[in-house]
């Protein structure tokens, strides 16, 4: 009968020993969870910075920021009474603004703004005409100096502006329109 409580006493102390071990192998503890969340965002962090050009300049990015130098241009017009022009070359688009007040013909400019466009895409051409849909054919212009004026009244002189990235794979142009000074971005030629 002494083996009998010794084990009842042994099987009692083995019990929570049991179910300390069981309790703790049913899942992760907080801060196990918390390290492996630290190493999956520097991991994370790192893919970004590496691939950077996912995340960089491309053209469909680079025509809506003319299209929105373009807005901000004919909203300038508009509450300066004054024409203001956007200079597009290859690289860049400055913003000009009249020193004549009104809807009288410009005959001198000063400087606003110059936008740079990052590198990865470019300006490939310009026209005066608005390309509302796909199809333009367009030709490579490395010199391209295009200008589209913003009168006082919210019209334009009107155009396309066409953008690509350095492998001409993803062509995007912004439109101007001539009557209402919009200006649209928009995918392909």
């Amino acid at each position: 009968m002494a083996n009998g409580p010794a084990l009842l006493s042994d099987t009692l102390d083995a019990q929570p020993a049991r179910a300390r071990r069981t309790r703790g192998s049913r899942g992760f503890t907080l801060v196990e969870l918390m390290v492996v969340i630290a190493i999956i965002s520097v991991l994370a962090t790192l893919v970004i910075g590496v691939n950077g050009t996912a995340y960089g300049a491309n053209a469909t990015s680079v025509s809506d920021q003319l299209s929105s130098v373009m807005n901000m241009a004919k909203l300038r017009a508009t509450s300066t009474r004054r024409t203001t022009r956007v200079e597009i070359k290859a690289r860049t688009a400055t913003v000009w603004q009249s020193t004549q007040t009104g809807l009288v013909a410009a005959t001198s400019w000063q400087y606003y703004r110059t936008f740079t466009i990052p590198n990865g895409a470019t300006v490939w051409n310009a026209s005066t005409t608005v390309y509302a849909s796909t199809g333009a054919t367009v030709s490579q212009n490395a010199d391209v100096d295009f200008m589209v004026d913003f009168r006082p009244d919210g019209t334009s002189t009107g155009g396309t502006v066409f953008v690509t990235d350095a492998a001409n794979a993803h062509p995007s142009r912004v439109m101007v329109y001539r009557a209402t000074g919009s200006s649209y971005a928009r995918p392909q030629w």
